[in-house]
């Protein structure tokens, strides 16, 4: 019974210790992000300028059972720094799951701040992740997880209105925090 306070009972229900052990080697896939890391974050327009550039932090956790991972990101908005008063500050949160019908992975993305929220697909390719799925405008999205060592990640996110002409949004660079 979880006899957590009645404001962190949710929060209490969802944490898990680790991978489900049915899909361990799947939940793998995504498990190796868990843990908390520091992120070098880039934003990028469609001409290639570069338009904000910040530290920030990634934090992904077991969840549901083991089912699931869920990571929370934040980052403040140094171009604009009287938008980080709490509530203002950038943040969203990925909830992750293995679909072993499909043998993929269902992402959902909630950027709490920005209002975006989307539904993904992701499989692994190789040594790298990719993730991929329309945006809320219609453009279809390319999300990858590249380099990726037990201590780093490289994660960029491509966008296209035509899937034919292509343009970098945002890229972070990963460092796990020790």
């Amino acid at each position: 019974m979880n006899r957590a306070l009645p404001s962190f009972a949710a929060m209490g229900a969802l944490k898990a210790d680790g991978p489900l052990p049915a899909y361990r080697d799947k939940l793998a896939l995504f498990g190796q992000f868990i843990g908390v890391w520091d992120m070098d974050i880039h934003f990028y327009n469609e001409t290639g300028k570069e338009i904000f550039h910040g530290p920030g932090e990634w934090m992904f956790s077991w969840v549901l059972d083991g089912r699931a991972i869920q990571d929370v990101i934040i980052y403040a908005d140094i171009t604009d720094p009287s938008r980080n008063a709490p509530g203002e500050r950038r943040i969203g949160s990925t909830l992750r799951y293995y679909d072993p019908k499909g043998d993929l992975w269902r992402i959902l993305w909630l950027g709490a701040t920005s209002g975006t929220f989307i539904s993904l697909i992701g499989r692994p390719a190789g040594n790298d992740i990719f993730v991929e799925g329309p945006d809320m405008d219609g453009s279809h999205l390319r999300w990858s997880f590249t380099e990726i060592t037990p201590n780093y990640f490289h994660w960029t996110g491509i966008s296209s209105k035509d899937r034919v002409t292509w343009w970098k949004e945002q890229e972070m660079f990963m460092r796990r925090r020790e």
